[in-house]
């Protein structure tokens, strides 16, 4: 298939893909896809999926074989909304567990993180600690061996087709990590200051507010936790981020831009 312009920061559950990616895109003024912000939206475009619970049942292994497969059929959703965003040359920063070096073989700029059992482990209690989520807590054991399968999958991979993977130890040093990161991918082209820069940023709100409502009426959660915001100013190389539920910021934004500084 002909890919659109894309960048991918790929690799193992729980190893700051979605940290990094999002500090990357902000100060080279990329759009980013953060292929887990399109979670639903992907599901009513694939054939049906079998429960998450009955795919760990199975064992480590065939669950994750199955996220694979999965994996592999988003990705041509994934480059559909890439072009959807109509963004030209400029490349969008892709970012997900679902990208494998397998899998970007015309994908000339790319990198892997893959982080120790104990980090993984770390950032999946992190992320239940944020939600009243009793099904997610009773999955934890499964998912993080299905993770550490994965893990050892991606390194592997990345071996054999000369790929840059760089390892995420249980103590990580996070500047030196998003530094390696920058350097494995090499000069980028980011969109210029403007009306298209905040648009861009405009549609990746959007996004992050779709998941968390769809996400939020799935698992019958009373209240969603505030979480972070890009500032839709349009200036080049713009951080400041604005923290709030996807309500909040239909509030603060009006009819406008999200200014969060």
């Amino acid at each position: 298939m002909s890919w659109p312009a894309m960048v991918w920061i790929g690799g193992a559950p729980g190893a700051g893909k979605s940290t990094i990616a999002r500090g990357l895109a902000r100060r080279k003024d990329l759009p980013l896809q953060a292929i887990d912000l399109w979670t639903y939206a992907h599901v009513g475009r694939m054939p049906p999926l079998r429960p998450l619970a009955e795919e760990l049942a199975a064992g480590p292994a065939a669950a994750a074989a199955s996220f694979v497969e999965i994996a592999r059929t988003r990705l041509e959703l994934v480059a559909a909304d890439v072009r959807e965003r109509g963004l030209g040359d400029v490349p969008a920063l892709v970012e997900g567990p679902q990208l494998f070096p397998s899998m970007a073989d015309e994908i000339p700029a790319a990198v892997w993180l893959v982080p120790d059992a104990e980090q993984t482990r770390r950032a999946r209690e992190e992320r239940l600690a944020r939600a009243e989520d009793p099904e997610g807590r009773a999955r934890l054991e499964g998912l993080l061996a299905r993770d550490a399968v994965l893990a050892d999958l991606v390194r592997r991979e990345a071996v054999e087709r000369g790929r840059a993977v760089i390892e995420v130890p249980a103590d990580p040093d996070w500047a030196a990590i998003t530094h390696a990161v920058e350097d494995a991918l090499g000069p980028l082209q980011g969109l210029e200051e403007g009306e298209e820069l905040a648009r861009q940023r405009q549609y990746e709100n959007l996004a992050a507010c779709r998941q968390g409502r769809l996400w939020q009426a799935d698992i019958g959660l009373a209240e969603l936790p505030p979480y972070a915001f890009a500032c839709e100013c349009g200036r080049p190389g713009c951080l400041a981020t604005w923290s709030g539920t996807p309500d909040d910021y239909d509030t603060q934004r009006g009819g406008g831009w999200l200014l969060a500084d």
